[in-house]
């Protein structure tokens, strides 16, 4: 019998079959039925037989089952994106012949078998049985044009391990000029394919015959056996061949053989999604980082970021006046939209802005009070031109093959300080907030002969201040950690123009004709600008201006001419009274008393300007009786024409002390004609010093 085995290999070796790749176990005889044709055991059915089926990619005669030789493709639609695939190149400072770095990569991708088409509508009920032992060798095919001009493949062999139920991963180590060609095709051209030349097992039905000596001989002899195989392993699709025996010299055997066959599978562009474009990365100097793009490979990569200004839009402040530039990241497909300036966030909770009394307890404190003001800052992006920028990225160029997603800037450049350069009495520290937001913190401490009261009141005044506001200054919000050139935009504090957000909600009513109904859902009054229909994957519809409408907090207004969208955009502000009384300003401003609740305040009277010889006084005494508590009055003072300028502490409520300090001042005046009084009213924190001219008595 070993011999026979051992004729067998050289027969292989002298006259090899394409759909053989060897034989991997002892020769099995036939079994002979009353028909007198040969058959495998019974209880050797495990695998098929070699013989043509009558269908292309199946295997075997056996009437109870149907092998098949399966296909290969990338993904299992039920399965979703390929969880293994991974393109990393790798440089270690190698320098190719060009001058330029040597590149090394693996790229590791997956694939499945899949029954052939044509084989799934077969309605004989017999179950489909994928080929057993299936080993899928695949090389990776890389086209490359050398330097004649001539493409060329280049066979990259890999390694497929088994994953999942009929899947593989396979991995492909790429080195040199293979690898920027690889990246390219994967992510541009489309031209790479996979090779396989899968192998299986099966039974080679084979007619073995021995000659005598003497006998016509035809074909090679090889230990004393001749051999005639049958079949070729389902490649073609053929008449089952049925080893008869009536007639025939010799006798019908069955090898265990490993087979083969060959498959081709284009790879195209099908990791060319956003889901992958993260996963091609590259190593280099000790960093790894996504590959922006081929230029990464064609030179030494260092820190480099994904984004860049995208100019295809023309001038963004004109064609959106809420926004300042946009930038897109060339991995993530996210569309940066810069606003052209950060203001006070606006929420279902009201403004979101604080003031904090804190215990000072510095030496150079003489309040003991100082002041913490927290603002969370946002966006000031108008909800149109957000709609619009929207559907505008759709029709860029950079938009072909990818899904871009406009968002916001996710916070500060750490790199480069924001500034408060409109109060410059405060110290400014700024920090990311939730989501988009930024954390704006402001401490107002005394500064002689400044109390930190009446640093606070100016400061609130600017906060409600009319035309171009003076508390201003720039924020540099971040792209990534690696963006070479600050970005910066405007930081306005005012109430008066502020950033929305989760403060308004409006239903469509279809019509006729459609409308909206638009809901305040915050305590504080809104003035409606303007609106617009905004569309699913279109431009908004006409902006239709609102003039200013007042929508006060919890109730609702209906808006005309919209409605017929998907959504219903709404241009907004605060209502904001002109001017803003003092105590109106805490509906735009919590302020919290909890850890200080006085503060010690000057009342200063200055009558330095006053000439005392000519008005024929001697001495004037100042009593000071504060309106929000008149039974409580300040110490006496007395100015003379050798002390003109006096002053006294008055330990006060934090709350007056920022919101006003209305006095009645009376000065009860010593002259030569007698004693006469006069009585006045004075806000000591609007102007913490009362300066006595001779208009102030006459």
């Amino acid at each position: 019998m070993a011999d026979m085995e051992q004729a067998f290999d050289e027969f292989l070796v002298a006259e090899p079959k394409h759909w053989l790749a060897g034989r991997f176990g002892d020769h099995v005889d036939s079994v002979i039925n009353e028909q007198r044709s040969a058959e495998l055991p019974a209880h050797l059915r495990d695998m098929p037989r070699l013989e043509s089926n009558f269908l292309r990619d199946a295997v075997g005669v056996d009437p109870d089952r149907t092998w098949y030789l399966p296909e290969f493709t990338l993904l299992d639609e039920a399965a979703g994106e390929d969880a293994h695939f991974a393109f990393h190149a790798v440089q270690n400072g190698d320098v190719a012949a060009d001058g330029g770095p040597f590149n090394r990569a693996t790229l590791t991708l997956s694939f499945d078998t899949e029954v052939p088409r044509h084989l799934l509508g077969l309605d004989d009920g017999l179950p489909l049985l994928e080929v057993p032992q299936l080993q899928p060798h695949v090389r990776l095919i890389v086209p490359l044009t050398g330097t004649g001009g001539v493409p060329e493949d280049h066979a990259v062999p890999g390694t497929a391990v088994v994953a999942g139920e009929r899947g593989f991963v396979a991995t492909f180590e790429l080195a040199g000029s293979l690898v920027e060609a690889a990246y390219v095709h994967l992510t541009r051209r489309g031209e790479l394919r996979l090779e396989f030349e899968p192998t299986y097992s099966g039974y080679q039905t084979t007619l073995v015959q021995e000659p005598d000596t003497g006998f016509p001989v035809h074909g090679s002899i090889f230990r004393g056996f001749q051999f005639e195989v049958f079949g070729d392993g389902g490649n073609t699709r053929g008449s089952p061949f049925e080893p008869l025996l009536m007639g025939v010299l010799g006798a019908y055997v069955f090898f265990p053989s490993t087979a083969r066959y060959h498959r081709s599978l284009r790879i195209g562009l099908a990791f060319h999604t956003d889901a992958y474009r993260s996963l091609f990365t590259i190593t280099a100097e000790g960093v790894t980082r996504p590959i922006i793009d081929v230029n990464d490979l064609n030179s030494f990569a260092g820190q480099r970021s994904e984004y860049r200004e995208l100019t295809t839009l023309g001038d963004i402040s004109t064609r959106y006046p809420s926004l300042r530039r946009v930038f897109f990241g060339q991995v993530s497909g996210t569309v940066v939209a810069v606003p052209a300036g950060y203001g006070i966030l606006v929420t279902a909770q009201g403004a979101q802005a604080t003031c904090d009394s804190i215990v000072d307890e510095s030496p150079a404190s003489f309040s003991g009070c100082r002041f913490h003001f927290t603002f969370t800052v946002a966006a000031m992006t108008d909800p149109v031109d957000l709609a619009r920028l929207r559907a505008d990225v759709l029709e860029v160029p950079e938009a072909e093959g990818r899904t871009l997603r406009v968002a916001l800037p996710g916070g500060l450049d750490s790199r480069t300080p924001s500034t408060l350069d409109g109060f410059p009495a405060g110290r400014a520290v700024f920090a990311d907030g939730a989501g988009n937001a930024i954390q704006v913190g402001v401490d107002i401490a005394d500064d002689r002969p400044t109390p930190a009261t009446t640093t606070v009141n100016l400061f609130l005044q600017q906060l409600a201040a009319t035309g171009p506001p003076p508390l201003f200054g720039t924020v540099a919000v971040r792209l990534d950690d690696v963006f070479p050139q600050p970005v910066r935009t405007s930081l306005l504090l005012n109430v008066r123009r502020t950033a929305h957000a989760d403060d308004l909600a409006t239903t469509r009513r279809p019509g006729p004709p459609p409308s909206a109904e638009a809901l305040n859902l915050g305590p504080l009054d809104l003035r409606l600008l303007a609106c617009a229909d905004v569309h699913d994957g279109q431009g908004p519809g006409p902006t239709l201006p609102l003039g200013g409408q007042v929508l006060a907090a919890r109730e609702t207004a209906t808006l005309a001419g919209v409605g017929a969208g998907t959504d219903v955009a709404v241009t907004r502000g605060l209502e904001v009274p002109t001017p803003l009384p003092k105590a109106a300003m805490l509906r735009f401003l919590a302020f919290h008393t909890h850890t200080v609740q006085e503060v010690q305040h000057p009342l200063t009277v200055n009558a330095a300007g006053l000439n005392f010889a000519a008005e024929g006084i001697s001495t004037i005494r100042v009593d000071i009786t504060l309106v929000a508590d008149p039974g409580d009055s300040a110490p006496s003072l007395t100015l003379s024409p050798s002390h003109t300028v006096d002053f006294v502490h008055v330990s006060l409520p934090v709350d007056s002390a920022v919101t006003g300090l209305d006095s009645t001042v009376v000065l009860s005046l010593t002259t030569a004609s007698g004693p006469r009084t006069v009585s006045l009213t004075h806000d000591f924190v609007d102007e913490p010093i009362l300066v006595v001219t001779s208009t102030t008595l006459h």
